[in-house]
């Protein structure tokens, strides 16, 4: 994709959810897995606890509280957001669309523009840059970012490659100012990696079956169905080392962006696990200390976990300055893309347990 440059969009604050729910690692491993192969995906991952969604909490639940606290923190009026943008791998139905389910619940507008987007990792990018894109053009004035899964709902208890999926839901106030400087966005897709990580069943390629919820056994021990998110962990490790590093390097490279020069202050990648993160800030040439992580407090949240870096780590820097950034999300489609944008300084980057 070409380098698109945004203008007149600021983000205003930041909300995220998540369920207070907290469970360790080893709780949920040792019960299918020896004691020393979780002390091995704890090693590797740098993980310790998930947060994982109550049975009758869904992704629009989450969603309302994070997206009632941000709207009640910064004080917008409810009556002039006209944009709702929800990306989310699991929304409440297969149809209608849990954008125009949270646009009534939270008793926004008629004339609210509500977008839902079926994307993961890769999403708080994506949601970025489309709601840049409505402001930049004027169809919007005022927009929330819903980003978010309740994931663990559809992973298996006897899956370890899996077991660093954690729930959480992302809300951002975007809004529209003419003296903010530019956003700047590249987006890419190789859908060819689909099957890396997929649930395979449950949709109209796959209807559910007499068969889909039969347990089947991996070579390495893991157990899942046809229902449970299925992953690939090598092809996506290789994906993200390779393809995702080289094209970040192409990304700072078009944008002259000098790291060691201190053009940035942090490079936020999406939380995967803290040696995947590790390799690839390597393999692109990025000082490990210009990438902030959290993955250890909270699991892999999906498309939330940028936001939700922002709002644990940067919290206190972002109430003094700015702060140059640039954010890298990757995952599920495959899907990636890079968001260069200032973070203006915030007073509200909230963290809720619902």
């Amino acid at each position: 994709m070409a380098i698109a440059r945004l203008k007149n969009s600021k983000i205003a604050g930041i909300c995220c959810a998540l369920p207070d729910n907290r469970l360790s690692v080893y709780d949920i491993g040792t019960q299918c897995f020896e004691r020393s192969d979780m002390e091995k995906v704890v090693k590797s991952v740098g993980l310790e606890y998930i947060y994982k969604a109550k049975p009758n909490q869904t992704t629009s639940d989450l969603a309302l509280d994070a997206c009632n606290n941000l709207i009640d923190g910064i004080g917008w009026d409810r009556n002039v957001i006209d944009g709702l943008i929800l990306v989310t791998q699991t929304p409440d139905y297969i149809l209608p669309s849990t954008a125009n389910i949270l646009q009534d619940k939270l008793k926004l507008p008629k004339g609210c523009v509500p977008l839902q987007v079926n994307l993961g990792c890769s999403g708080y990018v994506y949601g970025l840059w489309l709601a840049s894109e409505l402001i930049g053009n004027a169809t919007c004035k005022k927009i929330l970012a819903v980003v978010g899964d309740t994931l663990t709902k559809t992973i298996s208890d006897k899956d370890k490659s899996v077991i660093m999926i954690s729930d959480c839901v992302s809300a951002t106030a975007i809004e529209y100012t003419e003296d903010c400087s530019e956003s700047v966005y590249s987006l890419y897709s190789d859908g060819s990696g689909a099957e890396n990580l997929i649930i395979k069943d449950g949709g109209f390629r796959n209807p559910i079956s007499e068969n889909s919820n039969i347990l089947i056994k991996d070579e390495d021990g893991n157990c899942r169905t046809s229902m449970n998110l299925s992953m690939d962990g090598m092809a996506i490790f290789l994906f993200a080392i390779n393809e995702v590093s080289k094209t970040l390097n192409k990304f700072l490279g078009d944008l002259n962006i000098e790291i060691n020069k201190g053009d940035l202050d942090y490079i936020l990648l999406h939380q995967a696990n803290k040696y995947l993160m590790s390799v690839l800030a390597r393999n692109a040439k990025i000082p490990i200390d210009k990438v902030p992580m959290n993955i250890e407090k909270f699991g892999n949240t999906s498309g939330a976990s940028i936001p939700l870096l922002i709002c644990d780590t940067l919290r206190n820097d972002l109430k003094k300055k700015d702060l140059n950034v640039v954010m890298a999300g990757f995952g599920v489609g495959l899907s990636w893309g890079f968001a260069k944008l200032l973070l203006h300084r915030l007073t509200y980057t909230d963290i809720i347990f619902v």
